[in-house]
């Protein structure tokens, strides 16, 4: 199987797959919290799907409950036949707080001793951002546990009781030893006293630890069955993550993590409609691969393999949330060029009122080509965002494994984080997003876990740390060809769009300076492009460039190259960037969609700092 077109699907790194649930993110925030903490999260507490899952891919708003919508990691595919990475995601649909439909909800919090101090005052902070939102048709209910369960504030139809329900939920003391399963009865009790089918009905379960949970899953899957559901929030150090997330899965709920004030509040704000409204339920998501087309493996939510198909299961899907599938298939050697369809997305669900529904079918589609090399990396956003959370993930997981198990020397591992950093980097400056911020802290913190105890000095430290420096994943084809496959991949990344209105703007070095390699690549995008799409005059590009004050540089910047789309009236802009490091040259190129201020594509070449090149900068 030719491997020109897929030299990596992440700079020369082996790829997995994953599929990620929105609804159960709190794998992500626990590693992050115990790197906080100088600890190296052991193997088992990374979940891949849960990383995938905790970014936002910006999905489309879905039209009616939810959305559904494929993407693939490149837009040409080698006739000779390649591995390739699709990306399915589902999008809930969003509403205002205020259109919500009514809520019955429960909050059954744990108040064990574990949690006096910081986390018995996040939560009480919370809910007077709470107290902001509530309607006074919401009805709500407060249940405390530790040995035993008692009800705080009984359920309520909220209108003139604000003040009541704060200094009820002010009195809530922390002390003593931890029951699961009475908090979950007496919450489901309280449930059932205003329970409405015209409501959403759901019980909102907060604990920081661990203690008698017998029945919690026969619980949640008979109130489910009643129309009660229940979502889970794991809150600091030693909760029982398994378990919470279990129960969430049963009880048709979302599970969280929290690890610090800030997000116990957003939970308890803006993010309470993607914890408590589902708007779609028993979301079954099949993938029928095309003949030839092979599924190389899938981790996946509720996944049932069949007979040329793959089937994803999802309990529920809730207002505003989203949930990702990855996957990673293998595909024929085609023999000839053209448009090729390599599955097939169907989905059908269980609307609000009971009825079932479907979506209409995605047809996969790629263009397989004859090229010796194209671009170095996933060229679709989409597919590079979760494709990077999902190395990422695996990269966590394989360190925490060798660490614990000291199957490997700490420089091995301080090798595997630098390169991790590196992609991480990578990813984010072809993206022009901040998004990985979390995940280099992370990687930071292992860094000096594993550097202080291998006697690394802070110098030295920094030294790795400060290095951005990625090599060529395809040495021996020449500068022209890994040009003309960049903008191959552009083009039908643009194609796949319809009829489009695009303004491009020239390569600059990421130094300010043009170059002669800057020329080559403005004349060889202005040739790729001409004829195949509504173009804006470049006089016209130059001239609102000059009116803005603006260089080519700036324009590497998504909001500024947004700003001067606008201008043009353009539906698209397409920046381009070089990059000279030490011995490679980094050369991508984005396309933004204006209207929605989204990234869309960021294709990628590295070529060797040869003498050919060098004499270009």
């Amino acid at each position: 199987m030719k491997k020109a077109l897929f030299v990596s699907a992440f700079l020369a790194l082996a790829v997995s797959l994953a599929t990620a649930g929105g609804a159960a993110e709190s794998s992500a925030n626990y590693a992050g919290y115990l790197a906080q903490l100088g600890t190296i999260a052991p193997p088992d507490e990374i979940s891949v799907s849960e990383f995938i899952g905790k970014v936002d891919y910006s999905y489309p708003r879905a039209g009616g409950a939810f959305g559904v919508s494929a993407y693939t990691g490149h837009r040409q595919v080698s006739a000779d036949g390649q591995e390739e990475i699709i990306v399915i995601g589902l999008q809930g649909n969003d509403l205002a707080f205020e259109e919500l439909p009514p809520l019955n909800l429960v909050f059954v919090i744990d108040k064990s001793g574990s949690m006096s101090g910081d986390k018995m005052a996040w939560v009480k902070e919370s809910f007077d951002v709470f107290l902001g939102r509530v309607r006074d048709k919401d009805f709500v209910s407060v249940v405390a546990f530790d040995s035993t369960a008692a009800v705080v504030f009984p359920s309520t139809q909220m209108r003139g009781k604000r003040e009541e329900f704060r200094r009820a939920v002010k009195r809530i003391e922390a002390g003593g030893g931890t029951d699961l399963s009475a908090g979950a009865v007496l919450g489901y009790e309280q449930a059932l006293v205003n329970f409405r089918k015209e409501y959403t009905n759901r019980v909102l379960f907060l604990t920081d630890g661990q203690g008698n949970s017998h029945g919690l899953f026969d619980m949640a899957e008979t109130y489910r069955g009643m129309g009660i559901g229940i979502s889970t929030i794991g809150l600091g150090y030693g909760y029982d993550s398994s378990l919470l997330k279990e129960v969430a899965r049963r009880g048709g709920g979302s599970s969280r993590f929290i690890s610090d004030r800030e997000s116990m509040m957003e939970m308890f704000g803006s993010g309470l409609g993607r914890m408590v409204v589902p708007v779609a339920e028993d979301v079954s998501v099949e993938v029928v691969l095309s003949p030839g087309v092979e599924l190389l493996g899938t981790w996946a939510y509720m996944h049932t393999p069949g007979d040329g198909y793959e089937r994803y299961r999802f309990p529920a899907v809730h207002l505003g949330d989203y949930e990702t599938i990855v996957m990673k298939i293998g595909l024929p050697a085609f023999g000839t060029a053209g448009t090729v369809t390599v599955g097939t997305v169907r989905t059908s669900y269980t609307g609000t009122d009971g009825r079932t529904a479907t979506l209409p079918d995605i047809d996969i589609r790629v263009e397989s080509v004859f090229a010796e090399a194209s671009v170095d990396g996933i060229s679709d956003a989409v597919v590079l965002r979760a494709g990077t959370m999902l190395r990422f993930a695996e990269t966590l997981k394989g360190i925490g494994r060798d660490y614990h198990a000291k199957t490997a020397s700490n420089k091995e591992l301080i090798a595997r984080v630098d390169t991790m950093k590196k992609e991480l980097m990578n990813t984010a400056m072809r993206l022009d997003d901040t998004v990985y911020e979390e995940e280099l802290d992370i990687l930071e913190n292992y860094l000096k876990i594993l550097g202080g105890e291998d006697g690394m000095d802070d110098a030295a430290i920094l030294h790795v740390w400060e290095d951005q420096e990625v090599h060529a994943a395809v040495a021996d084809v020449p500068l022209i060809p890994r040009i003309e496959g960049l903008f191959r991949e552009m083009v039908l990344d643009l194609r796949a769009r319809g009829s489009i209105a695009i303004a491009v703007s020239g390569f600059a070095v990421n130094d300010g300076r043009q170059a002669g390699l800057c020329d080559l690549l403005d004349e060889m995008a202005e040739a790729s492009f001409a004829g195949k799409f509504t173009m804006v005059d470049r006089r016209r590009i130059e001239q609102v460039m000059e009116e803005q004050k603006l260089t080519l540089t700036a324009l590497v910047e998504t909001a500024t190259a947004i700003d001067v789309g606008r201008l043009l009236s353009a539906q698209y802009i397409l920046t381009g960037t070089v990059i000279p490091m030490e011995s490679s040259v980094v050369i991508f190129s984005r396309v933004i969609h204006v209207e929605s201020a989204v990234v869309e594509s960021a294709a990628q070449i590295i070529v060797p700092m040869s003498g050919e090149v060098k004499s270009l900068l």
